[in-house]
């Protein structure tokens, strides 16, 4: 992050060529990474600015806002312009499903999770079946709670998520 930010500083100084969507992507991530999530809302809004296509960026800032349960239509909005751009790629439909169950839409989040699990087929993903058990937990389905997670877990073992899967153990 300290040199990406020096990097910035040098193009502001002399050679705004550098200032690129890309950079400002890079700044955005390592700054949220870093725990510096309104600078790095601020790097992601240059880098969209820059090219209003980076469907990335616009995946990443929406799926950041939605983790926090903040700004959840301008994230749906963000996510579903990534989309756009990208209609196949698993992490932005996990992204728009986990958007859409942090605004209380559990169903429609399933109906995206699963697409994004089907997306990912050859190479499972424990985030989309993490959210995928929640979903399912928020519609009172345990029995796909469970199986959701007990999949997450084969995938990468989390403390988080194995507290979820014991804690809906079925009766």
């Amino acid at each position: 992050l300290k040199h990406l930010v020096a990097a910035e500083a040098m193009g502001l100084a002399s050679e705004t060529n550098r200032l690129t969507t890309v950079l400002y992507f890079q700044l955005g991530a390592n700054s949220e990474r870093a725990g510096e999530r309104v600078q790095a809302e601020k790097y992601f809004e240059k880098s969209i600015a820059l090219s209003p296509t980076n469907a990335e960026a616009l995946n990443y800032l929406g799926y950041m806002w939605a983790e926090k349960g903040e700004s959840l239509q301008q994230a749906r909005d963000l996510i579903e312009r990534a989309l756009k751009l990208e209609p196949d790629n698993a992490a932005f439909l996990d992204s728009l499903g986990w958007v859409c169950f942090q605004m209380g839409k559990p169903q429609e989040a399933v109906d995206h999770l699963l697409k994004a699990a089907a997306a990912t087929s050859e190479e499972p993903d424990a985030t989309i079946y993490d959210h995928l058990g929640d979903a399912y937990a928020a519609l009172k389905d345990m029995d796909k709670a469970r199986e959701a997670w007990a999949k997450s877990l084969a995938i990468e073992a989390t403390d988080a998520v194995q507290k979820k899967l014991d804690g809906a153990k079925s009766p």
